[in-house]
Parts: structure tokens; sequence; C-alpha cells
């Protein structure tokens, strides 16, 4: 209770002075301004800039908050006063603590308004937001202790201001690539856990780890502990054994917390609030892990010395083989080594398809080349899978897993690609690397008879051929009648970057989808809000530009395609016509905003024409259709279109690879192998923002950049025209004096 009276006293004393409003409104003017710098030439809904900038914001901003705390009550001798209260150190020293902490939390409150405007515009992920919000509290919380200890040292708020500056500079730098150049492995390895950046940065993820928590809190109860050695220490003589003893108990309190920090590393406990468990194994490969028929070994060969990106990527990479294991129920081994060290192990990578990748590392007067080790092989029987290199962690759970599905089955499925007719010039191979991990793939010449063959499942129909003789059509037709599926990926237009123009032409795979009820439209969409920016060469150079007829199309989420994606980047894309499908057979998959048009004429490609703003709303871009089954002669395979064909060449896939999962995902869904989709398509991709108008966009904007920190002023500058009011009037006594009533 003591310690809340004291909290309760110093947050009101931030705020009956000047200082406090005008930290705040500085603090909230520098943070917005940062923010909308970085986040509106992204033109995507993450917290990301304001997060990359906030260590560096509370740098000075937790110092100027905590200067005062303990300095000014010991230059003014009111300490003694306040303690000889009934109140302990302790409990003094809590309550100061909190208070600050209070007023950084609502400063970082105060902020909310940024995600709040953002989600005009976008479907925000509010999990990943929380969790950034706690990571960012505790980050304030894990500094203000700092400060706190600071300001116990000396009676000058100066003083205190600039050393606790320079003790977070140092917390912040520490475990950066420039500081680690030339360290020893193991003290590099220590140096990263102490810096508070990477344990930041893994809370920004959404995922909010207990190591990281543990970090902080271990953080503060060390600062803490020596701030609380500095008070006793004013009150005893300075060769004392009372001082001795005193600082004895302190340094091994410290040394504990110490201790937890850094063994906190190596508990586990995590909440996951980011789109669909996207750090969490999923329920289809808990499925196939923990049905394994034989013993599965997963070795990881990694260096101990990582450039502190790599090593807080091998953290995830830690985690989910941990994870495997448990879910394994004894079928899945894991066995970690060190090829840096051992030139047998060395070798033994080497043989497997593992070779050390080389880091640019910059160190304090020289760039450094370094190599290092993350690769991952699988073992089953007498076959084995290789990862070279991981070189990100959100796709690691489908490669593992499917490597391992893939080593323990007898056969795959086979899946047809015909797109020699249609995509002259155009390359599929990512598309066919990636489906032969999972599928036999054939390339298939509609001119053999005997193709599509009785074993393939599923056709890749990529392309448009200006026409197909009706002997192969009508083969693809019975394909698809004895239940084969179908990814048509075509557009209605014909694409010349040459020229620059674009052509209507038909649609020859609208005969096979006739029956469906749906139709690939000989038109062109475009769209005003949601599309990409793309540089266009000038006398001046490169300039960017936006392009709207690259749609970033928003998934609907309501298949297992697409259910945790966010946006597929379609190129020159098509409208898709279901007026005649059956009433529910058709599930729409991605689609344009509001500000969408169509172009059903021979037009021009260029970007710097004028687009019609007439006849705009959202246009249906992709779809699938599953009808039940039916008599005979009707079709019963499942059918998925996509009125675009580029976006999933391997010139765009590079650039935009949640096109290719987009792709694979279709694939395995017409394939009915839905475990696949569940693993793979967990997309960490922030949203896109898509204002509905430039006055929308620009108003959240200011009305974080100007008026949230005019309206803090304002509210400052009311309530202390009161105080000062309250505090001119005269003395009046609760109780009348003797003889004023007569």
């Amino acid at each position: 209770m003591r310690i809340w009276t004291v909290a309760r006293r110093e947050l009101k004393a931030l705020f009956d002075l000047p200082t406090g409003y005008v930290l705040l409104v500085v603090f909230l003017a520098i943070n917005g301004f940062l923010f909308f710098r970085q986040a509106y030439l992204s033109d995507t809904a993450s917290l990301r800039p304001m997060l990359d900038f906030l260590p560096w914001e509370l740098l000075f901003f937790v110092p100027a908050v905590t200067m005062r705390t303990l300095a000014e009550d010991i230059r003014g001798g009111q300490i003694e006063v306040v303690l000889a209260q009934p109140l302990s150190e302790l409990e003094l020293l809590l309550g100061k603590y909190l208070g600050a902490v209070l007023f950084l939390w609502t400063a970082l409150g105060l902020t909310l308004a940024i995600p709040l405007g953002l989600s005009l515009g976008a479907d925000l992920p509010w999990g990943i937001i929380i969790a950034q919000y706690v990571g960012a509290g505790l980050l304030a919380a894990g500094l203000a202790a700092v400060g706190v200890w600071a300001s116990s040292l000396t009676r000058s708020q100066i003083t205190a201001f600039i050393v606790g500056t320079a003790v977070m500079f140092l917390l912040v730098l520490v475990g950066l690539d420039p500081l680690l150049v030339g360290l020893p492995p193991g003290l590099g390895t220590l140096a990263a856990r102490i810096g508070v950046l990477s344990h930041f940065e893994s809370l920004g993820r959404g995922l909010i780890d207990l190591r990281d928590v543990i970090y902080f809190a271990s953080l503060a109860g060390v600062f803490l502990a020596l701030a609380y050695g500095a008070l006793l220490g004013r009150k005893l003589a300075p060769a004392s054994g009372n001082r001795r003893r005193l600082r004895l108990g302190v340094g091994l309190l410290t040394a504990s917390l110490v201790v937890v920090n850094l063994l906190g590393s190596y508990i586990g406990g995590r909440l996951d609030l980011s789109p669909g468990n996207a750090y969490t194994l999923s329920p289809a490969t808990r499925g196939i892990v923990s049905n394994l028929d034989d013993l599965v070994t997963v070795k990881l060969y990694a260096s101990p010395e990582l450039p502190t990106q790599v090593a807080l990527m091998k953290r995830d990479v830690d985690d989910l083989l941990r994870d495997l294991r448990s879910a394994g129920e004894g079928q899945v081994r894991i066995v970690e080594r060190d090829p840096s060290g051992d030139e047998a192990v060395q070798r033994e990578a080497e043989a497997s398809g593992i070779q050390p990748v080389q880091f640019n590392v910059i160190g304090q007067s020289e760039l450094q080349v370094k190599q290092g080790y993350l690769g991952l092989v699988i073992q089953h029987g007498g076959e084995t899978e290789t990862i070279p290199f991981v070189q990100r962690s959100d796709d690691l759970e489908y490669r593992l897993v499917s490597a391992i599905r893939d080593l323990t089955r007898d056969r795959k499925p086979a899946v047809g690609l015909v797109a020699e007719a249609g995509a002259a010039g155009r390359s599929f191979a990512e598309l066919e690397t990636e489906l032969g991990k999972s599928y036999e793939v054939r390339r298939l010449d509609l001119a053999d008879s005997t193709q599509p063959a009785a074993d393939v499942v599923a056709l890749v129909l990529a392309g448009t051929p200006d026409s197909v003789p009706p002997a192969q059509l009508g083969r693809l037709r019975r394909f698809l009648e004895r239940g084969g599926s179908a990814l048509v990926l075509a557009q209605g237009m014909e694409v010349s970057q040459q020229a620059p123009t674009a052509q209507p032409r038909p649609v020859v795979w609208n005969e096979l989808l006739r029956p469906y009820g749906v139709q690939i439209r000989s038109d062109m969409a475009y769209d005003l809000l949601a599309n990409e920016v793309i540089p266009l060469p000038t006398d001046f150079g490169r300039v960017l530009q936006v392009y709207p007829f690259f749609i970033r199309a928003q998934s609907t989420r309501v298949s297992p395609i697409n259910q945790d994606l966010g946006a597929v980047v379609l190129t020159w894309a098509s409208t898709i016509d279901t007026s005649g499908a059956a009433k529910g057979t058709v599930t729409p998959l991605l689609v344009s905003s509001q500000a969408a048009g169509t172009y059903t004429t021979p037009t021009t490609i260029a970007p710097t024409q004028d687009f019609p703003q007439a006849d705009l709303g959202p246009r249906l871009l992709s779809a699938v259709v599953a009808p039940a089954d039916s008599a005979a002669g009707k079709p019963r395979g499942r059918v998925a279109i996509v009125g675009s064909l580029d976006f999933t060449t391997d010139r765009f896939v590079r650039t935009a690879p949640e096109n290719l999962v987009f792709t694979l995902n279709a694939v395995d869904w017409l394939v009915q192998d839905d475990a696949l989709i569940a693993i793979r398509s967990k997309d960490r991709r922030p949203p896109p923002l898509t204002f509905s108008a430039p006055a929308e966009r620009e108003g959240v904007k200011y009305a974080n950049l100007i008026g949230l920190p005019l309206a803090v002023a304002l509210f400052g500058l009311v309530r202390l025209i009161r105080r000062r009011r309250r505090t001119r009037e005269p003395y009046r006594p609760l109780v009348p004096a003797a003889g004023s009533a007569a």
C-alpha cells in the first residue's frame, strides 16, 4: 500500500509540472514523424517502423523521465524526511520506480492512436500488436530501472541523465555485429544475450516468449538491486562492517539475477499471438510426426558464432526442432553438431550438401567476412533430404515436415503441367521445383493422345493458347468428369511489354469451365488503391511509380487455400464471371479493393496513363469451384481459377513469395492434400494499407503527427492553469474561527 502511495505521488508530480507534458508532446511528435515517414512508403499496416526506432527514442526519453526520481530528493534533502516516516528504503525505491514506469506506459498507451488509425485502412493482426506493446512495455520497464539506478547515484539530475543514457546506450549496442567482430564464439554469444535489441525484436514478431520476459524482469531486478544498495549506503559509514555486508549482499543478489538472466534463455514457454499461430506447430504437423512408423533423425549443423539476425533465427530453429521432437513421441531424434570446430563434423556436413555461408560483418574500422553453418539434414532409412542453409524461419516447418512425409511415404501423387502452348518465354522453374517436393510433376503435351494418364490427379493449365483442338479439349473434359481437378492460370488479354499494349483475346479454357458456370473475362483489371509500386527509368535515374495493373489482391480467407494469406500480387489480371455457377459451389479467393475498374478494349499498359475513375468497385480475380457429385456427364472434379498467369512465374515469385505459396496451396487443395496447406500458408507478412480515400490516409497521419501532441499539450495547459489558480486561492480553514459566528 505504501509503495502505491509513493508511485501515485511520483506520477502526480510528473503531471503537475510542465516537464511531463513537454516530454509527452516531444515523444509523440518524434514517434509519429519517424513512423509515418517509413510506413507510408511501404504501404503496409505494420508497427515495425515504430518498433525499429523505439529503443533509440527511449534512450533519451527514459532518462529524462527518471533522472529526477531520487536525485531531486537527495539534492533537496527531502529523502531523509521521507525515510523518517514509516517507510523503508525498498518501499520508497519501488514506489519511485513504479511511478516512472506508469508514466512511460502512459506515453506508450497514447501511441495506440497509430494502430487505431491504421485499422481504417487494413484488417490489423491485433494479436501481433498486443505482443508488440507487451514487448515495448517490458523494454520501458527494464530501461526505467537503469534510469532509477542512475538517479540514486547523484544529487544532480543532469549527471543522472548522462549516466542513465550511457548505460542504456551500451545495452542497446551490445550484441550488434560491429561489437562482436573479433570476440571468441562463447563471449560473442554471451554479449548477444545481454543486449536488449534481440529480445525486443523477438517480442515484436507476435510471440511472447518466457525467455524474453525473464530477461527484462531480471534486467530491472539487477539495476533496482544496485539502486537499493546505493540508497542504503548513504546512511552507513564508508568503512563500517555494515557497509561491507551491504555490498556483499547486493553483489550476491546482482550476480544471482545475472545468472537468472543468462539461464533464462534455456527456459521454454511461449504465448503465440501471431495470425494462425505462425510460431506454433500446426495440428497437421503433429498428426504427421506422431504417426511415424520408423525413426526420423534431424541433424542440425550450426556454428556458435552467427550474426545477430541469424542467431535470432537459430533460436526459432531450436524451438521448432524441440517441438517436433516432443510431438514425435520418440520417433523424431534431434542431433546438433558444430562443424566449425571439428574437421570430422565439417566433412560430414559437406558430404551431406551443407556448405559454410559467408557473412559480411562491419567492424569498427573494416568489413570482415566470416563463415558459418546453419543447415539441416533429415534422415529416414537410407534416404536423406537436405536444407543447406536456413535463410527464413517462416517456411521452415513446411520444409521440414514435407521432407519427413516425402521420405516416409511410398509414392507421390502425379500432377500434370501444361504450359508450353500459352506460356512461351515464361519460366515456371520455381513452381516446378516446389511442387516436385510433394508431387511427381509431369510436363504434358496435349498432342499426346495418352495424356493425361490415369494416375494424374490434378492439372495445372498455365497460359492462354490461341486454340486447342476439340479432341484435346475432349480428353481434358473427360479428365474432369472422372474426378480430376485443374488449376487454370490464364488472363483474357495478351500483353506485349515491348509495345507496351494489351489486346483482348478469348480464353480457350472457358470451354472446360463452362459446365461449372464460371468464365475468365477478356478484360484487364486495375486498382487505384491496392497496387504495387515499380521503379521507372527517367532522365534523372529511377523513380518509384504506382502501377494499378499490378494489383495487391486481398485474400478472402474463406478457404484452406488462403485462410492464412493476407494478399497476393496479381499481374495484368482479368476478372472472373461466376454468374452461371450453381449456388453454393463457388468460393471467392482474391478480390480487388473498392477502387478497381477494367479495360475491355485494346489499351496501353504504361503506368503514366490516366486511369478511368468511373464504374469502380470490387472485382473478383480468383475463385474455386467445388461441385457436389452429381449425375454422369457433369463435372465432379475441383477447379481453381486465377485470372493471371505471370504472377506465378519465376520473375514474380522471387519478389512476391506469397504468390508461390498461394499457387502451391491451390494445388494441394485440388489434390485434397489439405495437411500441407495448414503447414505452408503461415503468412507473416503484414496486410497492405488500402484507405478508401487520400483524405482519410492523410487524416490518420496528421491526427497522430499533430493532433495527438496538440491534444496532450492543451490538456496539460488546462490542468496546469487550474492548478495554478487553486494555489492562488486564499486559505480557508475547514472549521470557522471562534466568535466568527457572532
